[in-house]
């Protein structure tokens, strides 16, 4: 537990308490030293005096006691010393004036004041008791006052210059002791300030110390020589999944379980040291995980080593993002080489199907020939539309946005739609709207392809016919539950699509169609990203699907770079 430090004004507090307890214990102990003189000597009457200066210390030390919380200790620590002179020239008063042996209590004074108070008081004090003593022998020598002869009287006579020699060597033990004990007071006081100081900084070093153990990212461990664990960090329990309790003098090795690193705890003097490991690690949970670990010695500067400290990290998900950022530039290649392959399909393509039409048209066929010669042609439009589809999917054009009229776009789609080939009157298609113009930020070329792309795939949903549905709201967020943005929704009457086949209908080249390229979802897919609004899909087998595309609202700011293409 740390030494808690009190500041300046508790601790002077904490030492006037200290000298008022003292203080009594003095004058008890005088009290049992006095009482044997006076069974001995017979000294009854001359003790009265001596009782009454002991009886007003201690009344003294009582009211000092009451007053203790009323006055700061700086000035409490002064009037007790004050009085304390007081006290120690009674003493002497009362026990033979310059023939008494308790001279010497007037040290004991002034190394009280170099505890509780400053250099320069000591002086003061040295001073203060220089004076009273010096008075007392004054006054005695010139008969103004008459000393009790507590003990025996001694011969020795003022006249043979005894007085000052006593007078000399009492003043100069006085200032010798303020001298030293102030000197040592100080030097105590300033060892005192520089532990305290030495104690908060090394607390502070201990709390940054564990801090930075505790709060760091990678794992550490540290064992003994033995390779028993002695300490664990919060990093690596989350790595390891096992609490510090259950690990603590456990061998380390069967905490990680790594081949290399129990190799290196089977004989680790043969090591190189600091050494690295990357493998695989098998947690609490069994899981397995891959670890990269650095070992060093543990061991202070010139000592012998204690331990080994084990630092690592949980290299799993970075392994996986490596391996599908690989994936992901081998499937750009495959993509790249794709489309150029697709493109150099397309231009003999082209041709071929030209050909074709022109050799349709110049020869003399039967209807068994010229049918086969139709199906060409139509089989070289679909095989054309799929190259166009997949390019338009792995090259996407620049997303130029604007300002455009959602509304009239799908107005325009539905036009198109109800003259293309796969309409059929069976299909009925509706159209609502909250407003005549519903205006939003993207590309208008992507937009009408987004459009085309969902109610195609809906009427190829429905070959026996039945009802498509297509409603635009916006919703600004404060008067509705929903959050602002423009909300497309496409619901057909088809076939629907089974639920564990939902994820997967925006993949590229995913369909349940006989004659699905796989692509016109995934191209809505990509377009919905690029116009920063989202997509979802309900449906069901048998139960129709229900596409519902989320478009964010325009900047409210005018754009004077951008054209506003909507058809009034």
């Amino acid at each position: 537990m740390a030494r808690k430090f009190h500041n300046p004004e508790e601790e002077l507090f904490l030492r006037v308490k200290a000298i008022m307890v003292l203080r009594v214990v003095f004058l008890t102990g005088f009290i049992a030293l006095i009482i044997p003189f006076q069974q001995r000597f017979d000294i009854a009457a001359n003790v009265v005096p001596l009782s009454v200066v002991i009886g007003s210390a201690y009344l003294l030390t009582g009211i000092y006691a009451l007053l203790l919380k009323f006055w700061k200790p700086a000035f409490s620590a002064s009037v007790q010393l004050a009085g304390d002179l007081v006290i120690v020239g009674g003493i002497i008063y009362t026990t033979g004036g310059i023939h008494s042996p308790f001279s010497f209590l007037f040290l004991f004074v002034i190394i009280a004041t170099s505890v509780v108070l400053s250099q320069a008081a000591c002086y003061l004090v040295a001073s203060g008791a220089s004076i009273t003593y010096g008075l007392l022998i004054d006054l005695e020598y010139f008969s103004v006052i008459h000393p009790v002869q507590l003990f025996q009287e001694s011969s020795a006579s003022f006249e043979s210059g005894y007085v000052f020699y006593i007078i000399f060597l009492n003043i100069a033990s006085f200032y010798s002791v303020a001298y030293l004990s102030s000197i040592l007071s100080n030097r105590l006081r300033i060892m005192r300030e520089e532990l305290a100081m030495a104690s908060m900084d090394l607390r502070e070093l201990q709390a940054f110390h564990s801090s930075v153990v505790q709060d760091m990212g990678n794992g550490l461990l540290t064992t003994d020589l033995e390779g028993n664990i002695t300490s664990l960090n919060q990093a690596a329990e989350d790595i390891t999944g096992f609490q510090i309790e259950d690990c603590l003098g456990q061998c380390a090795g069967t905490i990680l379980e790594i081949p290399s690193f129990r190799k290196f705890l089977q004989d680790p003097e043969s090591a190189r040291l600091p050494m690295e490991i990357e493998d695989t690690c098998k947690r609490r949970d069994n899981r397995q995980i891959i670890i990269r670990m650095k070992i060093s010695r543990f061991s202070g500067h010139g000592l012998p080593v204690k331990g080994y400290i084990c630092v690592f990290e949980d290299l799993t998900e970075v392994k996986e993002i490596q391996d599908k950022y690989y994936q992901a530039q081998q499937l750009a290649a495959v993509g790249r080489f794709s489309a150029g392959l697709a493109h150099e399909i397309r231009n003999p393509l082209a041709s071929l199907s030209g050909s074709i039409q022109v050799l349709s048209k110049g020869l003399v066929l039967t209807n068994s020939y010229r049918k086969l010669m139709e199906i060409v042609l139509k089989e070289a439009d679909r095989l054309n539309l799929i190259l166009t589809e997949f390019l338009n999917y792995s090259q996407p054009k620049k997303n130029n946005k604007a300002l455009v009229d959602l509304t009239q776009i799908i107005r325009d789609r539905l036009t198109l739609l109800r003259n293309s080939e796969e309409y059929h009157p069976s299909i009925e298609i509706t159209f609502e709207t909250s407003e005549d113009h519903i205006i939003i930020d993207s590309d208008e070329e992507q937009i009408k392809q987004l459009v085309w792309n969902l109610c195609i795939n809906a009427m190829q949903a429905m070959p026996m016919g039945g009802q498509l549905n297509i409603s635009l709201v916006r919703h600004d967020g404060e008067t509705n539950s929903e959050a602002p943005g423009v909300e497309l929704t496409v619901q057909d009457q088809g076939c629907g699509i089974p639920k564990d086949q939902l994820e997967k209908v925006f993949d590229p080249f995913y369909t349940t169609k006989e004659n699905g390229v796989g692509l016109g979802l995934a191209n809505v897919y990509q377009i919905v990203q690029q116009s920063g609004g989202d997509i979802k899909v309900e449906s069901g087998e048998n139960k129709g699907a229900r596409f519902t595309v989320k478009f964010p609202l325009p900047d409210p700011q005018p754009r004077t770079n951008r054209e506003y293409s909507a058809a009034e």
